[in-house]
């Protein structure tokens, strides 16, 4: 049956550059600082460990901002300020590296990885 058969997960990109529907500016007078998109790259483990204390301890939206502020060295007073929209394609980015691959698949391949014995079935 084609819909028993799980979506393939596609490779997650090294990095991630969004460019913010609006530019942010901070500062005042002659020191503005102005951002006009978030580079992302994978979260290290330690980074990963935080994440998820953060997120037992204080919820998911304020975790996952310190980690979108964590690996892309954006201030979190900056990020209060980004669209939502923008937001949300930080988190999905993030969510990749955050939730692990199928337990029959570590290493994400989507149709099971050598190691298990699995193959693709029709």
């Amino acid at each position: 049956m084609a819909d028993d058969k799980k979506k393939r997960r596609e490779p997650t990109p090294d990095t991630l550059t969004i460019e913010l529907s609006k530019t942010i500016t901070l500062g005042g007078g002659g020191d503005d600082t102005v951002y006009t998109e978030i580079v992302l790259h994978e979260p290290n483990l330690d980074q990963l460990s935080t994440f998820i204390k953060k997120a037992a301890k204080e919820g998911a939206l304020e975790a996952m901002k310190w980690l979108v502020s964590s690996v892309s060295a954006v201030p979190l007073n900056v990020l209060a300020k980004v669209g939502v929209r923008d937001y949300y394609k930080a988190q999905n980015y993030l969510t990749e590296f955050i939730s692990p691959p199928d337990e029959d698949d570590p290493e994400g391949n989507g149709e099971g990885s050598p190691e298990s014995g699995s193959t693709p079935s029709d």
